[in-house]
């Protein structure tokens, strides 16, 4: 048996396109506790309606990357606006915005100004272009 300094239980994950959602996914299979946050929807009665169709969508993937259907209903969708503050009680921040270097030196920003100290912030990042 392996020993952590770490005990992740809540995550954060910043971005509901494909990468973020389906790290939500794999989370919740995890059993972690797990909030996917994204732009507030300014087109919608609902200001997570992107994060919500975002989570609708992992159960028609085939495979889907939840373990099962009903796991998706255990992702509690957000926005940046208004629910960035979960960081506070996080034990991971999972960021996945998009690749542009400038917005996502400005996300890291806002997370270190909220973040407890020891929780953990990673960047899932496939390239960014070097300028």
């Amino acid at each position: 048996m392996s020993t952590s300094k770490y005990d992740i239980q809540k995550v954060a994950v910043l971005g509901s396109g494909t990468m973020g959602s389906q790290i939500a996914a794999h989370c919740v299979n995890a059993g972690m506790q797990v909030w996917l946050l994204d732009l507030k929807d300014e087109e919608s009665d609902n200001p997570n309606q992107q994060v919500i169709d975002n989570i609708k969508n992992l159960k028609d993937m085939n495979p889907s990357p939840l373990g099962l259907p009903e796991y998706a209903d255990r992702i509690k969708p957000g926005n940046f606006t208004d629910d960035l503050d979960i960081i506070k009680e996080v034990d991971w921040v999972c960021e996945a915005i998009i690749e542009k270097m400038d917005i996502k030196k400005d996300m890291m920003a806002r997370i270190d100004d909220i973040r407890r100290e020891g929780t953990i912030v990673s960047s899932n990042t496939s390239g960014l272009a070097h300028r």
